[in-house]
């Protein structure tokens, strides 16, 4: 039977439709792109900076996707150097500095952004050399998709440490239940 499509799984899954979705777009423009260029002899001009621009959204926003869905490759021989009894302290320094990192990037890209349409006060959109477009339309992409990256760090780091007073919660419990029966 198949699932029904509803607004809110829609937004749940924004991130991954947005990026599922510039992806295929990117795939199908390169490829008439190199059926235009090799076989007409008549390359589509424009289709690179479209690209890029997609690209750009599948990258940030794709990252932020695997962000929610823990795809991202992980080095944890770090935290698997320290006894059991301090992983959880490297593993709470390097949640802080993930997010730490997360707010200044996102920070430094809406900057980035910010300039993309003011110059030193003045509202001066830049666009792009062929299309013209605006450029701030490729650059959102990166703050959106630090920013949600950060929002998403946040959220796991405050579930990670709500499960864990929970988990100490149950094992002190436990202990004073076994003691006193």
């Amino acid at each position: 039977m198949k699932e029904k499509i509803t607004i809110n799984k829609i937004l749940k899954n924004l991130d991954a439709i947005i990026t599922g979705a510039t992806l295929t777009l990117c795939v199908i423009l390169v490829n008439i792109n190199v059926i235009m260029r090799y076989f007409l002899n008549h390359p589509l001009q424009w289709c690179d900076e479209i690209v890029t621009s997609l690209f750009v959204w599948t990258v940030f926003i794709g990252s932020a996707y695997a962000h929610r869905k823990h795809a991202h490759l992980g080095v944890d021989i770090l935290v698997n150097i320290f006894p059991h009894h301090m992983k959880s302290t490297v593993q709470f320094i390097m949640d802080i500095l993930q997010i730490l990192v997360l707010v200044m990037l996102t920070g430094i890209s809406a900057q980035y952004v910010y300039h993309l349409v003011y110059v030193r006060g003045v509202y001066k959109l830049a666009v792009t050399d062929m299309l013209r477009l605006p450029k701030w339309w490729t650059g959102i992409a990166v703050p959106l998709g630090f920013g949600l990256s950060l929002i998403y760090a946040l959220y796991f780091f405050v579930k990670d440490r709500l499960h864990q007073g929970g988990a100490k919660n149950k094992m002190e419990n436990a202990g004073e239940g076994g003691t006193n029966g």
